[in-house]
């Protein structure tokens, strides 16, 4: 399956709807994808995952390396329309607070340019 990114820019939002299986096959094209924006200067990222049916640890390894990134320029990214499946592996990980869920994208645009990212250690 391929992978699909959009972004719309918002009031200083990268807004990245994502649809499609984020893989081993398709990690690289998000990397590229996210980091680029990160790379160009932008600061907050709204990730809207809810056309995602997968994501697998190198998927997951992006978004934390996103985090990171964002994290040291006083940005932040957050999430939206994240399966159960994937708030359950966040959970786990005790990565949910580097990579907040949002039940909108307003709320995690509002999220992230009035909080400061989180500081997660691992």
């Amino acid at each position: 399956m391929s992978l699909q990114v959009s972004v719309e820019h918002v009031d200083g939002v990268a807004r990245c709807e994502i649809v499609g299986e984020v893989d081993m096959a398709t990690t690289p094209q998000l990397r590229d994808e996210l980091l680029g924006l990160v790379d160009a200067g932008q600061q907050y990222l709204v990730l809207d995952v809810s056309g995602v049916p997968f994501l697998d640890s190198t998927g997951l390894g992006v978004l934390m390396e996103v985090h990171r990134r964002l994290r040291d320029n006083s940005g932040a990214v957050a999430l939206v329309g994240a399966r159960p499946a994937l708030v359950r592996l966040l959970t786990i990980t005790n990565l949910s607070r580097a990579l907040p869920v949002y039940r909108s994208v307003e709320d995690a645009s509002t999220a992230v340019t009035e909080s400061p990212a989180a500081e997660v250690t691992g």
